[in-house]
C-alpha cells in the first residue's frame, strides 16, 4: 500500500504545473472518485480517499483530466511479464528477418544452395568413411589379439596392454562416428530448413 500511494503521489508532481494555473473566472476545478462503497465523494484538491483510486479532474463542471489508479503489486506483475513478452518477440521477429537476410545474401540460387549442401554433407561424409575404415582396421587387430589369448594361465603384459589400447581406440572411434553421423542428419534438416525457407522468400518453384 506505501508503495502503492508513493507511486500515486510521484504522479500528481508530475502535473503540478497544471494543477497551480489560476481557475478561469466563474469556473471552479474539483477532484472526484468512487469510494470503497461507489459513493461519489469530491474536494477542490485531491481527497485522500481517492489516492489510490482513479480520479478525474472537473474544471467547470467539465471533465479535463481522468488519471487511472495506481497499479496492484498483481496487476504490475501482468504487466511486467506482458512486456518481456512482447520484448521476447519483437527479438525474435527481428532474429528471423536477420536469418532471412543472411539467406538471401548467401545464394544467388536454389541450385547454389543445393550445391553448398552437396558439398558440406560430402566433406563429413568423407570424414565418416575414414572413421569408419579406421573401425574396420580395429575389429581385424581386435580379431588377432583374441586369437593370442593364452587358453591357460595368466595374460603376458604386452597383450593385455596391446588389448587395452585396442578397445579404448575403438570406443573412440565409434564415439566419432556416432557425432558424424549426427552431424550429416543436421546438415541434412538444416539445408532442407534453409531449402524450403529461400524458395517462400524468392518464389522460386519446387525442384
Amino acid at each position: 500500500m506505501r508503495l502503492m500511494r508513493a507511486l500515486f503521489l510521484l504522479s500528481l508532481l508530475t502535473v503540478l504545473p497544471v494543477h497551480g494555473q489560476a481557475n478561469a473566472p466563474g469556473q471552479t476545478r474539483s477532484f472526484c472518485c468512487n469510494d470503497a462503497q461507489g459513493r461519489r465523494t469530491c474536494g477542490d484538491s485531491l481527497p485522500q480517499v481517492c489516492f489510490d483510486r482513479a480520479y478525474a479532474e472537473i474544471l467547470g463542471g467539465r471533465v479535463v483530466r481522468e488519471v487511472e489508479a495506481p497499479l496492484t503489486a498483481e496487476q504490475r506483475a501482468k504487466k511486467d511479464a506482458e512486456l518481456r513478452a512482447q520484448r521476447d518477440r519483437i527479438a525474435k521477429e527481428a532474429e528471423a528477418r536477420r536469418r532471412d537476410q543472411v539467406l538471401l545474401d548467401s545464394y544467388a540460387s536454389v541450385s547454389e544452395l543445393d550445391r553448398r549442401r552437396d558439398r558440406d554433407i560430402g566433406n563429413v561424409e568423407g570424414e565418416l568413411k575414414a572413421a569408419r575404415a579406421r573401425e574396420a582396421d580395429l575389429l581385424v587387430q581386435q580379431a588377432k589379439l583374441d586369437k593370442s589369448r593364452p587358453a591357460k594361465g595368466s595374460f603376458p603384459k604386452t597383450l593385455a596392454e596391446n588389448i587395452s589400447i585396442n578397445t579404448s581406440e575403438l570406443e573412440a572411434i565409434r564415439s566419432v562416428i556416432a557425432a558424424k553421423q549426427r552431424e550429416i542428419d543436421q546438415l541434412r534438416a538444416r539445408f532442407e530448413a534453409d531449402r524450403n525457407r529461400y524458395m517462400v522468400l524468392t518464389g522460386a518453384s519446387v525442384r
